[in-house]
């Protein structure tokens, strides 16, 4: 059997990872997607296409850290709080970051009429029928949906038996992608609510976390871990087979306790940053891009001061935002949760 770090050194290569995920996001989205959207000044000669399926490693690490997380919970409403805390008081300052740096200086795609901007408010924006301020908040729809349907399956005490949601999962999603492949109708509301494009990811997360903590289901994991693939490689298209082993491979390493190197301070700092990194860069990136090659900037060279820039004002939402609220609001609820226990 492996030798098992500590849990603090696991959280924080996780966090590590879900950094180098979201960097690599930003190089996708700077090169590769810029250059198809907007199209530099100068061409970069060169791209990094494998960054857009940073989301997919994402997905991953929230099925690990959700179901670890809904294991160690006493209520749904500690559940619902620490994740609101985590989630949403950085997302509505970068908004209002976002928002008022694309009004000012964004092209004119990036503006949207107010109600869409009212409704990204909500991180469901895209199943009410609006724009996403940032091309990225698409995921933030995807993660939330996911977290409330282990909550209700924590609420209904049903996480023992996941191996069963988890086939429920493959299945619906096998289903989903013959439909498509056939070119048959799906309901858009019930394929956005059950996330039938990426529940076998986060179902990889959950069972790469089972595999780490119960040795004796190792078998039971591993050959679920490989229907997982499998359904991939039936459901959707062939990258994402080779995007799923790729995951696989990386999650292999972290249980395993291979990846000690990203506890270093750069991977550390990095994961601290990532998730406001995540909320800011696209959007900002783009009009920063735009600005600095329209006024005689290299691209490269305006690729990397946006990069830069986007990650000075992350660092900020971070230790100035995220993190304060974090502690605020999760203070206040259990202070108020033991009041009422004691009343």
């Amino acid at each position: 059997m492996h030798k098992k770090a500590s849990p603090s050194s696991r959280v924080v290569e996780l966090d590590a990872l879900r950094g180098i995920a979201a960097l690599a996001v930003v190089a996708f989205h700077y090169t590769t997607h810029y250059g198809q959207q907007y199209g530099h000044t100068a061409p970069l000669g060169f791209g990094f296409t494998p960054g857009n399926y940073g989301v997919n490693l994402f997905f991953l690490i929230s099925g690990f850290v959700i179901f670890m997380t809904l294991e160690r919970t006493r209520t749904a409403m500690d559940f619902v709080v620490s994740r609101f805390s985590r989630l949403f008081p950085a997302y509505w300052v970068a908004i209002l970051v976002t928002a008022a740096v694309v009004y000012a200086a964004g092209m004119p795609d990036q503006r949207l009429p107010i109600r869409d901007l009212l409704l990204n408010l909500t991180m469901v924006q895209q199943i009410l029928g609006a724009e996403h301020l940032d091309g990225s908040y698409w995921t933030l729809q995807v993660e939330l949906f996911f977290y409330a349907q282990m909550l209700l399956w924590f609420a209904l005490g049903l996480l023992k038996r996941i191996h069963l949601i988890i086939l429920l999962w493959l299945a619906l999603a096998i289903g989903y992608g013959e439909v498509v492949m056939h070119h048959m109708h799906f309901s858009y509301l019930a394929r956005e609510l059950l996330i039938l494009r990426h529940i076998p990811f986060f179902a990889l997360g959950i069972l790469f976390y089972r595999l780490h903590t119960r040795p004796q289901e190792n078998r039971l994991n591993y050959a679920m871990i490989g229907l997982c693939v499998l359904a991939i490689g039936v459901a959707y298209p062939l990258v994402y087979l080779w995007v799923a082993l790729g995951c696989c491979g990386i999650f292999l390493l972290f249980v395993n306790d291979m990846l000690g190197w990203m506890r270093g301070a750069f991977f550390v700092f990095l994961g601290s940053i990532s998730y406001s990194l995540y909320l800011l860069h696209q959007a900002i990136g783009f009009t920063l891009i735009h600005a600095l090659e329209h006024r005689g900037v290299p691209s490269l060279a305006a690729c990397l001061i946006a990069l830069a820039i986007v990650m000075a004002l992350a660092s900020a939402l971070t230790f100035m935002v995220e993190r304060p609220a974090m502690r605020k609001i999760r203070s206040w609820w259990r202070a108020n949760s033991l009041q009422l226990k004691s009343a």
